[in-house]
Order: structure tokens, then sequence, then C-alpha cells
């Protein structure tokens, strides 16, 4: 599956061009972070105070509308309150954006959260997932404003913490899994984090071992094969 790449990259230069920082969370993140997704919809992050001024700058371009979301459940509660927008007809099938403010996800401020990428050289260790090259290819991933893990990670645990979110523990579960992440990686990027979720995160970290499936040839997590990919994956920009 190939992910309407143009349209999201539209979007992302129509934010910059108005001076509003955004970064992408949900699906495109966990690709990112070698969590196998599918994405069903972008999902962004601006500053607070920057939510209702993204939504009208992008419908202004008459290239995107509003489309509101009237059924909600357990995997999409925590999208109420937020827009939601459909793009015209100048693109099919539609692309779906929702709207999030960086706090919603303990994310601020976004400008200290977004990964800096930087071009590889013959001798970096630049690496990214297979589950993000499988969906765009090696330059327009540096285009695309990620997160670091910390935050990414901090935020999903403490939104499951403060507001019984599953779907952000799950996806906490699943970024542990697919970066192997580990006590000392906790001990040294989580040193800020609350206890609580620092708690969290080392339980999850302890679990994923029994995670395992019995019938997959996974040897280190569920979502990685062996250790040379395990060592792969921590050269993915911002998993320090």
């Amino acid at each position: 599956m190939e992910i309407p790449i143009v349209q999201l990259k539209i979007v992302l230069r129509i934010l910059e061009h108005k001076g509003i920082i955004s970064c992408l969370v949900g699906e495109t993140a966990l690709n990112y972070y070698n969590v196998p997704r599918v994405i069903h919809v972008f999902e962004i992050c601006v500053s607070k105070h920057c939510v209702e001024k993204a939504q009208s700058l992008l419908c202004s371009t008459g290239l995107f509308e509003l489309e509101e979301l009237l059924d909600f459940d357990l995997y999409n509660e925590y999208k109420k309150g937020f827009p939601r927008l459909r793009s015209t007809g100048w693109t099919s099938p539609p692309c779906y954006i929702v709207l999030f403010s960086g706090e919603h996800f303990h994310m601020e401020p976004l400008s200290k959260t977004v990964v800096i990428q930087k071009s590889p050289t013959a001798n970096s260790a630049y690496e990214n997932s297979k589950q993000i090259l499988d969906l765009v290819g090696v330059n327009d991933v540096r285009c695309l404003p990620m997160p670091r893990l910390s935050p990414l990670l901090q935020g999903l645990a403490q939104r499951y913490l403060d507001a019984s979110d599953a779907v952000a523990m799950i996806a906490a579960e699943q970024l542990v899994d697919g970066m192997d992440v580990d006590e000392c990686w906790a001990k040294k990027n989580l040193a800020d984090a609350r206890a609580d979720v620092q708690d969290l995160i080392t339980r999850l970290i302890s679990g994923k071992y029994s995670r395992l499936d019995d019938f997959s040839e996974n040897t280190v997590t569920c979502f990685l094969a062996d250790e040379r990919e395990a060592e792969r994956v921590k050269n993915i920009p911002g998993y320090q």
C-alpha cells in the first residue's frame, strides 16, 4: 500500500509556509518507529493555539473541507473535539487528516519534539524502518516532521494514565516492541518523566518477551526478528 504522500506534503508545506510547526503522530509515526500499521488517516499535531488556525488555513485553500466524525467508539474516542478534514475532489481516493493539539499527546513544545532530519552521508549510520519504507521513499521520509521516540512514548503513556485511553496504551506497547526499548534506554531518556509514566513503560519493557508469538521465528520482540535488526533500528533518527 502507498500512502498519499503528495497530499500529505502539500498539507505540511501549507502549514510551514504560515509558520505553523507540525508533527506527525498516530499510524504514520508508529510506522516510522517500526510498528506495522495500516495508515487510514494522517494525524498531525500543532500547538494548542494553532489548531483552529490550521483548520481554517487548510480549508481556505479549497483543497480540504471539514468532515465531522459522528460515530465514536473505543478506538476513535481520542479524536473527539478535534477537526477532521477530508480532501476535496482534486484527489481520489480522498485523504483524511485529524488536527490535534500537541498538548493532547503531552508533546509541547513541538519545536523540541520534532526530529531534526539530516541527509545521510557515506559514513553515516542513518536508517529507516522497513515499515515506513514500504510506504514512502527515503527522501520523502526526511521531509516528514516525525516526533522523537522519547516524547512520543512518554506522551502516549501519560495519556493512558490520565485519560484511560486504551489506544494510547496499545501504541505505547507497540513502540516498545518495535524499537526494542530497554531499561538502559529508559533510564537515559525518561529521567524527567513522571514516576507513574516511568513505571508504566518499565512494565511494558518487562513484558516484551511475553508478547513474542510462539509460532513466529522472531527472537527479540514480536516486531524484530533478530539482534541484527534490533541494532539497526536504533539508528533511526529520533531514537536517542
